[in-house]
């Protein structure tokens, strides 16, 4: 098994913080079924991937974050990680950044300093791998 350093994922977190949501409220991110995404890689991270995406709304809007929602990202990036490191082309910079962000908001949640800023870039790297793995 293969992470990010912890120093890329510090970076990503500082780096995350400065978007701005304008203060819209998050829209719902899509859960399609396993069987909706395309055969191999993705297939494989289909659980993985809408365990990430169950959490984006379970994030909250304070500095803590609900232990149940760390533990389901924490689970899911690992496993995430692993599959994106042999990903084919295609797949592997939308899974790459995906594990990348969850990395950040994983370390901002733990620390109780969330900045619900990231649940946005959260939602959009989301949003990303189910561009290029659903049929």
């Amino acid at each position: 098994m293969r992470l990010l350093p912890p120093v890329v994922l510090a970076l990503v977190a500082l780096t995350g913080c400065s978007g701005s949501s304008g203060g819209q409220a998050r829209a719902t991110v899509p859960l399609p079924a396993p069987e909706a995404f395309t055969d191999g890689t993705c297939r494989v991270a289909a659980p993985d991937i809408v365990a990430i995406g169950e959490q984006v709304d379970r994030l909250g809007d304070g500095p803590k974050v609900d232990t149940a929602v760390k533990v389901a990202l924490r689970e899911a990036q690992v496993r995430l990680a692993e599959l994106a490191t042999a990903a084919e082309p295609a797949y592997k910079p939308a899974l790459d950044a995906l594990v990348v962000t969850v990395g950040g908001v994983r370390i901002r949640a733990d620390g109780n300093v969330y900045d619900p800023e990231l649940t946005t870039q959260l939602g959009r790297d989301y949003r990303g791998v189910l561009d290029v793995c659903l049929r």
